[in-house]
């Protein structure tokens, strides 16, 4: 195993399962020291706190409301007073949207734009100070294939994983001529424990399998790589891109 992240201190949200625990455990494998953080998932969070320990890393889990930014703030402080800097953000928190648009509330509106883009937003700002001060960093902001395309009954969704796109493309403009990458990676179907329910049973499965070229759903470790991918120096000139992860499956849109 390479140590592509010996020493390096990584910040990983939404880190309780899925995506979020498959990054933070390949990070802290590859020598990074990590902080995870998860809202309401608390007990998911502990597992993978328990799970980066036992690979011998160092971690702090933190219990962090991506849409308060005094929240945010304490856990960027709180890295950097156990760790001594931070060295790469993974924004990886997100929440869904299954409702048509006609049925939107505003508190439902609020809740995915704020959770999906707010949250990427204060944590992306807490963090660049940091990593300006040592001219290194690594962010990846994880979007969606929805933000490229659009699908029946998530328009706030694709709205919020669209800005999401242009944001980091807008952050790694502005941070032009520093030691820092801002990339994004965009997941096709994965399962998560907020996917789960779309699958249903083995025939609904079997009809979102038939779409994707690759013939499977996609594992947390599909994106867990890519990402870790675009953490490490290997992807030094890899900047303001968007990764699209999803086994083909734009390819038949």
């Amino acid at each position: 195993m390479t140590q592509r992240f010996q020493d390096k201190v990584a910040i990983v949200t939404g880190a309780s399962s899925g995506i979020g625990r498959a990054t933070a455990v390949g990070l802290a494998r590859e020598g990074a020291k990590v902080t995870i953080c998860a809202d309401r998932n608390v007990e998911g969070l502990e597992e993978t706190r328990q799970e980066l320990e036992a690979l011998g890393a160092e971690c702090l889990a933190l219990q962090v409301d991506v849409r308060s930014q005094a929240a945010v703030e304490s856990c960027v402080q709180q890295t950097r007073e156990r760790f001594g800097t931070i060295d790469i953000l993974v924004n990886n928190a997100g929440t869904g949207q299954f409702s048509p648009f006609p049925m939107m509330s505003n508190d439902e509106y609020d809740r995915v734009m704020d959770i999906n883009l707010r949250g990427t937003f204060y944590f992306c700002r807490a963090v660049l100070p940091i990593m300006l001060e040592h001219d290194y960093g690594k962010i990846v902001n994880v979007t969606s294939i929805m933000g490229e395309i659009a699908a029946m009954g998530q328009s706030i969704y694709n709205a919020s994983k669209g800005a999401a796109k242009l944001m980091t493309q807008g952050i790694a403009v502005d941070v032009a001529g520093r030691n820092i990458n801002v990339n994004a990676v965009a997941p096709g179907m994965v399962v998560t424990n907020m996917t789960q329910r779309m699958f249903g049973d083995k025939e609904r499965e079997r009809y979102f399998v038939e779409r994707i070229p690759k013939r499977r759903i996609g594992q947390p470790e599909d994106i867990a790589g890519p990402i870790l991918f675009l953490c490490s120096d290997e992807a030094s000139y890899i900047h303001g891109t968007t990764l699209v992860v999803d086994g083909g499956m734009l390819c038949t849109r």
